[in-house]
């Protein structure tokens, strides 16, 4: 089952595009040394979250999930960049791990204009740098909006390749039981939000009642198309990069791609739902980030 709505199934306009990239140069004018070393690998943020679920099994009391989202492996988001996070995270031991889109890609996409310049040299970067990630309880992942507009041949190859080269699980549209000491949980994703091929009918089909529920989305705005038979605990997402630059006092002055600044970073709420958007590992556009520095993030289940 599909919801769409065509205002959120585009890719963000021109004008807005346009609108956002004058924090860019206002970063310039504060100093564009200082955004760019906030890309640095030395400057990734391991962000420990505790979320608390309601009806939580005992078995599941302290699961820690990894969460790893935007990527954009690039020319401007090299291959030791990656294998920094992937580092990062395996130091915290994760039990699970979910990777959340955006894999590739850096730059926009405008309407009516054709897919991204595809080079599977940056898939290939991607699988060698998370070649050491391994999860007692598994890698799942999910496709961006940046994945899907590099085309189909794309989509292919980072399915392919990223089952393979090390082990994930795809959840699109659909879902799987996660085990653990005779308890269990389930966790769903999506296709990206702005694709027709996005649905949570079809992610949450089946699903049995009283059970905890974790969807995977790149896009946190799914929360908008989702009712209330949709029952989630918890959505882990990405897509914002927090905004990926910051202004002393006003915040990030570009929304990417998120009309509702609660969806920027961090834990937002709708209703009992909870979701936690990470800032990302990657950058778009140009390499700077600024007061807004990359992200690896280990949820704690309580």
């Amino acid at each position: 089952m599909k919801h769409h709505f065509d205002i959120f199934t585009k890719p963000i306009p021109r004008r807005s595009f346009l609108k956002g990239m004058l924090g860019v140069f206002a970063v310039g004018s504060m100093g564009v040394g200082r955004g760019y070393a906030n890309t640095s690998s030395s400057n990734i943020r391991l962000e420990r979250v505790t979320i608390t679920i309601q009806n939580l099994p005992p078995a599941f009391q302290g699961f820690k999930i990894g969460l790893l989202s935007d990527l954009h492996s690039s020319p401007i988001v090299p291959k030791e960049h990656l294998q920094s996070s992937a580092e990062l995270l395996m130091a915290a031991e994760p039990d699970m791990i979910a990777l959340t889109g955006d894999f590739i890609g850096h730059t926009f996409r405008f309407p009516g204009e054709p897919y991204h310049e595809f080079d599977p040299q940056y898939v290939a970067d991607i699988v060698d740098a998370f070649s050491g990630l391994k999860a007692p309880h598994g890698l799942y992942g999910v496709l961006g909006n940046h994945d899907f507009w590099s085309g189909p041949e794309a989509v292919e190859v980072l399915v392919r390749e990223f089952e393979t080269g090390f082990g994930v699980q795809w959840l699109r549209n659909r879902n799987v039981k996660v085990e653990r000491g005779g308890d269990s949980i389930m966790l769903a994703g999506i296709d990206d939000y702005w694709q027709d091929s996005c649905s949570p009918g079809d992610a949450l089909q089946g699903l049995p009642p009283d059970t905890v529920r974790i969807l995977l989305s790149h896009n946190p705005e799914v929360n908008e198309i989702l009712y209330d038979w949709q029952e989630i605990d918890l959505i882990l997402s990405g897509h914002t990069h927090g905004g990926q630059i910051k202004l002393p006092f006003i915040g990030a002055p570009f929304q990417a791609g998120v009309r509702q600044r609660k969806y920027m970073e961090g834990l937002a709420w709708d209703g009992d739902r909870q979701t936690y958007v990470t800032r990302g590992v990657g950058h778009l556009v140009v390499p700077i980030r600024f007061l807004c520095p990359p992200e690896v993030t280990l949820i704690t289940l309580v």
